[in-house]
């Protein structure tokens, strides 16, 4: 937990750093949803999209648009069980 006078390291933000992770809760929350510039996770190469990647550097929106016909790991459902036929 930051020292209780510690500011939000994120630029130009002055509120008090009790969000987590060194933000406010305002910057914290985009933290989380990948919109600050050191996101949580990797995002989407493209251009303006922050989403989380699915398959060679893209979100799964842009996979499919860069890579028709194929699927990107992250995005393969896994197999569900195959259903038992009803007992009569």
């Amino acid at each position: 937990m930051p020292a209780k006078n510690q500011e939000c390291k994120a630029d130009r933000c002055a509120k008090p750093a009790d969000g987590g992770k060194g933000y406010c809760r305002r910057h914290f929350a985009a933290w989380k949803r990948g919109a600050m510039p050191k996101a949580r996770y990797d995002t989407c190469q493209a251009e303006g999209c922050h989403k989380r990647v699915a398959g060679r550097g893209r979100c799964e929106e842009h996979f499919a648009r860069d890579y028709p016909g194929k699927k990107a790991a992250a995005s393969a459902p896994a197999e569900a069980p195959a259903e038992a036929p009803a007992a009569e």
